[in-house]
C-alpha cells in the first residue's frame, strides 16, 4: 500500500568550521518538531564544532515541520509515523550526503539527540552502524522501564 515513494526531508548543515575529512560529522537526529527549533537550540553541537573541525547537519523528522510524506488531511498517512520509518529515513539521507558532499564518508560521523531525538540516535547506531560512528544521546531512556506495558523485547533488534 505504498503512495508515496519518495518526499523531501528536510536538513540544514553549517560548514563554516569543517576542516574536510577527517574532521567529523556531527548529525541531529530530529525529534517530534520543526527542525529549526534544534538548529537554534543545540549548544553542544555549536560549541565543539570550531575545535574539532566539525560539519554540522540537523535532519528533521517524518511529518514534523516541512518533512511531510503526505499532504495534510491525507487519511490514513500517520500510520507511516513510527519509529522504524524515521530510522530508515534518516538512513537514506546519510547514505545519501556520504554519496553528495566530498569527503564525508571518510569522516566519523557523530550522531547527536535529546529526550526522543537522543533515544533516536540510540537506536540507529544499534540498527545502522554502518552509518554512524558513535552517538551523544541526553535524556534518553533506549529500554522500557519496570512494569511497563508491553513489556520490553531485547530481541526487537
Amino acid at each position: 500500500d505504498r503512495t508515496v515513494e519518495k518526499y523531501w526531508q528536510r536538513y540544514f548543515f553549517c560548514g563554516k568550521h569543517w576542516k574536510g575529512a577527517p574532521s567529523p560529522i556531527f548529525f541531529y537526529f530530529g525529534n517530534e518538531d520543526n527542525v529549526e527549533l534544534y538548529v537554534n537550540h543545540t549548544g553542544l553541537m555549536w560549541e565543539t564544532a570550531p575545535a574539532m573541525g566539525a560539519l554540522l547537519i540537523f535532519a528533521e523528522h517524518r511529518f514534523y515541520g516541512a518533512s511531510r510524506p503526505y499532504p495534510d488531511g491525507t487519511p490514513n498517512c500517520r500510520r507511516h509515523l513510527t519509529t522504524d520509518q524515521a530510522l530508515a529515513d534518516f538512513a537514506v539521507l546519510i547514505d545519501h550526503l556520504q554519496g553528495s558532499l566530498e569527503g564525508t564518508r571518510a569522516s566519523a560521523w557523530i550522531g547527536f539527540g535529546g529526550s526522543y531525538g537522543g533515544m533516536m540516535a540510540t537506536w540507529f547506531r544499534l540498527k545502522y552502524p554502518h552509518l554512524i560512528d558513535g552517538v551523544i544521546a541526553a535524556s534518553a531512556p533506549i529500554w522500557t522501564f519496570l512494569d511497563m506495558q508491553p513489556a520490553y523485547d531485547d530481541t526487537a533488534f
